[in-house]
């Protein structure tokens, strides 16, 4: 995340937390993870992917740069991080969730370390809020 407007949306996190629109459980699902799994919500901001992923899996980590965003998380183990330096061990997850965040990635860099961090067979979930038209 080299862009510093990625690095901006802490100086008014409640605000982007009432904002930002929620997701379906359709996200979780179009995973095809059995609910035992363990995933990662990388980039997770104030944690709206991170609330219903932990309705559907046994263990959610959650990485953000942000501090101000990631002390809004709830319910997930969280990390400082970034997606090119995923805080998670080799083949550590069997999901890759990521929100509203890909575009601000360095996608060469990002792409290796969600491989890295990824089990053999995993899933990558990258999702954005769209206004239907």
């Amino acid at each position: 995340m080299n862009d510093p407007r990625a690095r901006s949306f802490g100086a008014a996190a409640d605000d982007y937390e009432r904002g930002r629109p929620g997701w379906p459980n359709r996200v979780a699902e179009v995973a095809e993870l059995s609910p035992d799994a363990e995933v990662l919500d990388l980039a997770a901001g104030t944690g709206k992917l991170t609330r219903l992923l932990v309705r559907h899996f046994a263990r959610v980590v959650a990485v953000e740069p942000d501090d101000a965003l990631r002390a809004l998380i709830r319910g997930a183990e969280t990390f400082a991080g970034t997606a090119e330096k995923i805080p998670l061990p080799d083949a550590s997850v069997d999901g890759v969730f990521c929100a509203e965040a890909f575009h601000w990635f360095d996608a060469p860099r990002a792409v290796t370390e969600i491989a890295r961090v990824l089990r053999p067979g995993g899933s990558v979930v990258v999702c954005f809020n769209s206004d239907g038209g």
